[in-house]
């Protein structure tokens, strides 16, 4: 058996009310190469979920306290999880848990007791699809980051809290553009360290800023 490689191991958090499908899993997923978590039921879930979310949750049905499927229904429901892969494991004769599970947002299925190869080929998948979102995240966030920095932060504020408000609709404006330089830039960038030059920059910029924000 073999995992994809990757600089920082996955964690997998496994959900399960049996101690020897506990070990079991840890067993295999740590000869996979995989970093594991456990929780013996839906609340110690949710709540191992909330200090840290994993990259990929191993999901029992049946469970004291909180049932599985009631604990993927919250996680999906949920901004900040909802893209955390979630397998879930049912018996044999498990036919209606898959169609509620699919009701309450699961990912994929393992079917008890859980075959070695199947378990290493879901979740395989289940990860590589995980990762490839986060990778795609990451530079629509690194993107929408350096815009943000041409938007007032009172614009900002705006659209985090509400993103449909009146004041964001578009409509025809009047406006002044101010074009600013600084003479001689590309020659001082090859002379000045970066850090140095961002805050003579940054310096110069802000007291034009603060003289055109007097003038109105």
């Amino acid at each position: 058996m073999t995992a994809v490689a990757r600089d920082t191991p996955s964690t997998i958090l496994i959900v399960d009310d049996e101690p020897f499908n506990v070990d079991y899993l840890e067993q295999e997923l740590g000869d996979l190469g995989y970093r594991t978590e456990t929780a013996r039921n839906g609340k110690e879930a949710l709540e191992r979920v909330a200090a840290g979310p994993p990259d990929l949750i191993l999901l029992d049905v049946m469970m004291p306290v909180l049932d599985g499927l009631t604990v993927c229904r919250t996680l999906k429901n949920r901004d900040e999880t909802r893209l955390i892969p979630i397998v879930i494991m049912t018996a044999l004769d498990g036919v209606e848990n898959r169609i509620k599970g699919i009701e309450a947002g699961a990912d994929d299925f393992l079917t008890k007791p859980v075959n070695q190869r199947e378990l290493t080929a879901r979740i395989q998948t289940a990860l590589a699809l995980k990762h490839t979102m986060d990778r795609k995240l990451g530079e629509l966030r690194r993107i929408s980051d350096h815009f943000a920095k041409f938007v007032p932060e009172a614009v900002r504020r705006l659209v985090a809290a509400n993103p449909d408000a009146p004041e964001l609709a578009k409509r025809e404006r009047d406006v002044s553009v101010l074009f600013l330089d600084i003479s001689g830039y590309a020659r001082l960038a090859e002379r000045v360290p970066a850090d140095a030059l961002n805050a003579l920059v940054e310096r110069y910029f802000s007291t034009f800023l603060d003289s055109i924000h007097d003038a109105g």
